[in-house]
């Protein structure tokens, strides 16, 4: 055999398994599914808190605040809320909450997300009869349910509960913590 041939044969066979081999590297024309992408969200809900104080009331706070979302993947997430609680206060009483926190969401699926969050920030509250008003660091653990209604809208129910460090913080008085807690329900809208 003459020593071109065989070299052409070989040349051959291995520019086909080059062939054969970028073939089967993009041998997928549809993607079988998409990365979980990251995502924004933004939304209003309606909350109806217990107040923490005084120690051991029953008053009822209730709100109108707005919340977003910003998750990095399906369940790793961050989510912050400004909430105004201006209504049913007892004489006067009233509170304002900031806070933001990391948020994970438990058991994807295309309707329902369970997630937990644990937010911190700044709680100012306005004492009853006019006593005085002061803002607080506060925790606030908490957890809730999402449905998805459709790509861009979600409904959703949330329960929270805050610790307000040093509080009351009244001059000869004890300090008991305030803890507010109560739930919240809103809807939600994907800007991306």
């Amino acid at each position: 055999m003459f020593p071109g041939k065989r070299w052409m044969k070989r040349a051959g066979c291995a520019i086909a398994g080059l062939i054969i081999a970028a073939a089967m590297t993009y041998g997928q024309s549809v993607p079988s599914a998409f990365h979980a992408g990251q995502s924004f969200w933004v939304g209003g809900e309606y909350a109806n808190f217990q107040a923490g104080f005084p120690q051991g009331s029953s008053t009822r706070l209730t709100a109108i605040g707005v919340f977003a979302n910003y998750n990095w993947n399906h369940a790793l997430g961050v989510e912050g809320h400004a909430r105004f609680f201006s209504f049913g206060g007892w004489q006067g009483e009233a509170e304002q909450d900031y806070l933001a926190g990391p948020r994970y969401t438990f058991l994807h699926n295309n309707t329902w997300r369970p997630f937990a969050s644990f937010e911190a920030g700044l709680v100012k509250m306005q004492y009853p009869y006019s006593i005085g008003s002061q803002s607080f660091f506060t925790m606030a653990p908490g957890g809730g349910l999402e449905y998805r209604v459709n790509r861009k809208w979600r409904l959703r129910a949330a329960f929270e509960y805050q610790i307000l460090s040093n509080s009351p913080n009244f001059v000869g008085e004890p300090q008991y913590g305030i803890k507010p807690m109560g739930g919240m329900a809103g809807i939600s809208y994907r800007l991306f």
